[in-house]
């Protein structure tokens, strides 16, 4: 039996760093991945667990656009 409404938004994980999250993580079952984003919303806000802050230990901005592996302190799930 599935209790999730029928207008319940699918979320689409994309991956980036393992330290980056947001609140919906913590929250929504399906979005508690680690080093996996649904990056769908223009409204959510995101934190760096490195720093606990919006921005990283690089001091430029966190999110799934700027968490990948192009980054210097990025981590990804190899642990590279």
């Amino acid at each position: 039996m599935s209790h999730e409404p029928e207008d319940f938004r699918p979320v689409s994980l994309k991956v980036t760093c393992l330290h980056l999250r947001h609140k919906l993580m913590y929250v929504d079952e399906r979005q508690n991945m680690p080093g996996m984003v649904d990056d769908e919303s223009s409204t959510r806000i995101y934190f760096c667990t490195k720093t606990q802050e919006q921005l990283g230990p690089d001091d430029a901005p966190v999110g799934a656009k700027f968490c990948n592996p192009g980054r210097g302190c990025f981590c990804g799930l190899g642990g590279a």
